[in-house]
């Protein structure tokens, strides 16, 4: 055997070693020590064990028209500025009374979802409003002239983009929401063209409760200050020993500290800071924030530290995401990344008066009450334009990275779509250990028969099936659990589809490799044209199969999408299993003499 096949004999055990390892912990009570290392466990679908189905609808017209109307404000700025400009004034020294004059002389009206109607006192005005203006406030708007008058309007690709933007938008924020209950494979997906399901099985009553609230609440944008007089945990740092040492299990990594900005809290998992804030008093006019740390490397970009901080903000909130009209990448003097803010003409005015009343202090950016970003204000900031400098240690790649999913944060407060129920069931163990039974006999059943007809079919050649049979059920077990992937009973389905599919590709290899032998081939000959010859007729068959997986798993949701995942996996497993791993067993028979002159098939 050569070192090549040497090397295929080792890969192949060692991943079959690992596939077992893996399902193990599904099967018996395994220690601690293993469960560490594989922790997923085989799970229950939604129609086996039960639990909770919601299904959201994205009003993304609300969300289009709503981001309209804050485009009008932010037009109406625009046009005070150039009409300020044209008269030689220097429109971000205005006072709010001849701001106020001067917007009088525009008529902004909303005309529909995604459209603007603009009409000028004063005709010699219509030119202030031109393409590079528009770009500026919004490039997905077009501009159209006539008679002194404007029409900004979204096209029809526009607003399909934007609603896929806001849909997806949404389906990330209840993909974080039910993500942070810990739960086992929630599974949520978008469907239809602005639906979201929502699937959770497994679920207690008072867990339901708590879903169906947290995933209805509205994200919500906000902007605080940071208040580093409040000194919530200055005093505080043996309480935290203290209950560390008597809570070992709920703040393993809980760890008091402080820097320039006063003592902070910090550690690797955010409930660990919730227990211990329990047992702190909060004064009225303060709010605990809390932001998740990324440590990275400056010059690699890896990140060497994860953890959660907490921040002492102020209560309420001057500025929300009501006020923000847009948010988008951009550079600064030196072509560095910043994110650049742009707020109506209400938010504009607070966030003037906010920064010019907290020169040298932080901002916390925060979305459903996690810090997403917390600046320092240099100096005051008006004309409804604000701009958020990253800088630090890290490379300009690590800058434009934290920009841009900054950008997605704030834009998601700004895109804010109502999101309304359409459907809520509880759905009990319908099937439950009936049909888990029934399940699991087909599969054996199913295996059994299989075995039982390769063996007497075929001999020798059955047996060598038989074994790459029973790998491909460990491979794709071990996938489902790699995966976390709940088990549902079309899933079953597809296990057992999987059986035959891999022993079709086992019948075509093997009548292959007879017909060269009863062309006179050597047995070495025979299953190498057999199997290069039925090579491309399995691979025909598995892809056209897997295009149809795909495909349910594009359109389909619940069950069906298991069967999909579980019949793709399948597909992936047998291939494996049927060409690569019976060959190889073959050669090994053949190099160590077990196969002679004659092959029994």
């Amino acid at each position: 055997m050569d070192s090549k096949r040497n090397w295929k004999v080792l890969g192949t055990s060692l991943l079959m070693v690992l596939a077992v390892l893996q399902i193990l912990p599904s099967l018996v009570e395994m220690p601690s020590f293993y469960t560490s290392i594989f922790s997923n466990q085989l799970n229950l679908g939604l129609d086996l064990k039960g639990g909770l189905e919601l299904k959201y609808t994205v009003d993304y017209k609300r969300a289009i028209a709503d981001n309209t109307n804050k485009l009008r404000d932010a037009l109406r700025e625009r046009l005070v500025d150039a009409a300020a400009k044209k008269a030689g004034k220097d429109g971000a020294t205005l006072t709010n009374a001849e701001r106020d004059e001067i917007g009088k002389r525009f008529t902004i009206t909303k005309t529909g979802v995604g459209s603007i109607d603009v009409a000028f006192a004063q005709a010699d005005e219509a030119g202030l409003l031109d393409k590079d203006m528009v770009e500026t406030i919004d490039q997905r708007f077009e501009l159209r002239n006539s008679d002194g008058k404007a029409n900004l309007f979204l096209p029809d690709k526009a607003i399909t983009e934007l609603k896929n933007e806001i849909v997806a938008q949404t389906l990330q924020v209840v993909r974080k929401r039910v993500d942070a209950f810990g739960l086992v494979e929630p599974d949520v997906r978008k469907s239809g063209d602005a639906d979201i399901d929502v699937q959770l099985p497994g679920l207690s009553e008072r867990q339901m409760a708590v879903v169906r609230e947290k995933i209805g609440q509205a994200a919500q944008l906000t902007f605080r200050m940071v208040v580093p007089e409040a000194k919530v945990f200055d005093n505080q740092q043996s309480a935290v020993e203290s209950f560390k040492a008597a809570n070992a299990e709920k703040a393993k990594t809980l760890q008091w500290s402080q820097d320039g900005r006063g003592a902070f809290l910090r550690s690797e998992k955010k409930s660990e800071l919730l227990a211990f804030i329990k047992t702190v008093s909060v004064p009225d006019n303060v709010m605990l924030g809390y932001e998740l740390v990324e440590e990275k490397d400056p010059t690699s970009g890896e990140v060497r530290d994860t953890y959660w901080r907490t921040y002492d903000l102020q209560a309420v909130a001057p500025l929300t995401g009501d006020n923000l009209t847009r948010a988008a990448v951009g550079y600064g003097e030196k072509g560095e990344p910043v994110v650049n803010l742009e707020f109506d003409s209400r938010g504009a005015r607070i966030f003037g008066d906010l920064t010019e009343k907290n020169v040298g202090n932080l901002m916390a950016i925060m979305l459903d009450g996690d810090v997403s970003s917390a600046p320092r204000i240099n100096e005051r900031i008006g004309g409804g334009r604000a701009q958020i400098t990253l800088g630090g240690a890290r490379s300009v790649a690590q800058q434009m990275e934290e920009a841009r999913a900054l950008v997605t944060v704030l834009n998601n407060g700004a895109y804010k779509a109502p999101v309304i129920k359409v459907h809520d069931v509880e759905v009990g163990p319908s099937l439950g250990r009936d049909a888990v039974r029934s399940g699991m006999i087909s599969i054996v059943l199913g295996f059994i028969l299989a075995a039982l007809f390769m063996l007497w079919y075929y001999r020798q050649g059955g047996v060598i099936a038989n074994i790459a049979l029973f790998c491909n059920l460990i491979l794709v077990t071990a996938c489902l659990v790699a995966f976390n992937a709940a088990l549902t009973l079309p899933g079953m389905a597809g296990i057992v589809l999987t059986v035959g599919m891999a022993l079709d590709a086992n019948v075509l290899i093997f009548e292959r490799v007879r017909e060269e032998l009863r062309n006179g081939r050597s047995v070495r000959n025979a299953l190498d044209l057999g199997y290069g010859k039925a090579f491309w007729t399995i691979f025909d068959a598995q892809i056209t199969t897997a295009i149809a997986g795909f495909v349910l798993m594009q359109y389909a949701t619940g069950p069906i999408y298991g069967f999909a995942v579980t019949m793709l996996i399948g597909i992936g497993c047998s291939m494996f299993t049927s060409i690569f791993v019976t060959r190889l067993i073959y050669n090994y028979l053949l190099d160590s003499g077990k196969i002679g002159a004659e092959l029994s098939l």
